[in-house]
């Protein structure tokens, strides 16, 4: 099927949406969203974009974005690359992490910028992440209040009739409010068995115990990368959850 072109903002404010491939995660530890913030400034700099808003979830990412001279393919482009390649070093990752077409709609009013931002830094509440928007540490939300050269808040402030504190606090909207369904885990325990069989063969406990020990380390760092969580692979091979967390963290010893 045909892809239909993409929509253009007159007003060069688009906000975008990144997506993990397969709805696989795209952070798994803290050092992964500071590096996509990383890549995040070195492309505005590079571009010459503004960074008006930001949420990174475990497995996709929300931005709000003027360009300047670069389109916003290009801009989404740069930054995807940047991180893309960061993460499949990292991770021995082999493949997209990211969705081939990223989502963007062009944001043309002020009405529909006012409903957009408390709805895009809600979205770790709604995905059960956070109690209260601004302790998210991963969105520029709790940036209101301490500006950065990351986040453009004087732009911000100049396209708002409204204080951007205040619109925080303003109700969320309901538009879109599925998209913060991509955190919840998709994975269930007959999923995740069949993902582990697919990867190493093993189709209980004492079958994953016949593997070798760098094996079994790879197996649990791939099936995070799945997004299955600590508890769930857990389950899966008969570790608790600590025990998991041990192997996910050995397994960085033998990356290459």
């Amino acid at each position: 099927m045909a892809r239909h072109p993409r929509q253009l903002a007159e007003s060069g404010i688009y906000h975008v949406m990144m997506r993990g491939t397969n709805r696989d995660a795209i952070f798994l530890e803290d050092e992964d969203f500071q590096q996509f913030l990383k890549a995040l400034v070195e492309t505005k700099q590079a571009s010459g974009c503004l960074v008006l808003a930001y949420c990174l979830m475990t497995n996709h990412v929300h931005l709000v974005l003027r360009t300047g001279t670069e389109p916003i393919g290009v801009v989404i482009k740069r930054l995807g690359v940047r991180y893309a390649g960061w993460f499949n070093r990292k991770y021995s990752h082999v493949g997209h992490v990211f969705q081939d077409r990223f989502r963007s709609r062009p944001v043309e009013n002020d009405a529909y910028l006012v409903t957009l931002l408390p709805y895009i830094w809600n979205n770790p509440v709604a995905a059960g992440m956070t109690p209260r928007p601004e302790a998210y540490e991963w969105s520029s939300r709790r940036l209101l209040d301490h500006p950065t050269t990351l986040v453009d808040d004087a732009a911000l402030r100049e396209l708002l009739a409204i204080d951007p504190i205040e619109l925080a606090t303003a109700h969320v909207p309901t538009e879109d409010e599925t998209v913060a369904k991509l955190d919840r885990p998709h994975h269930n325990l007959e999923s995740a068995a069949d993902l582990l069989r697919r990867m190493c063969g093993a189709t209980c406990p004492e079958e994953f115990d016949d593997l070798g020990a760098v094996t079994q380390q790879r197996v649990v760092r791939e099936l995070r990368t799945r997004s299955l969580s600590y508890a769930l692979i857990g389950r899966l091979i008969g570790r608790s959850r600590h025990r998991v967390q041990r192997m996910h963290v050995a397994a960085d010893g033998h990356r290459g």
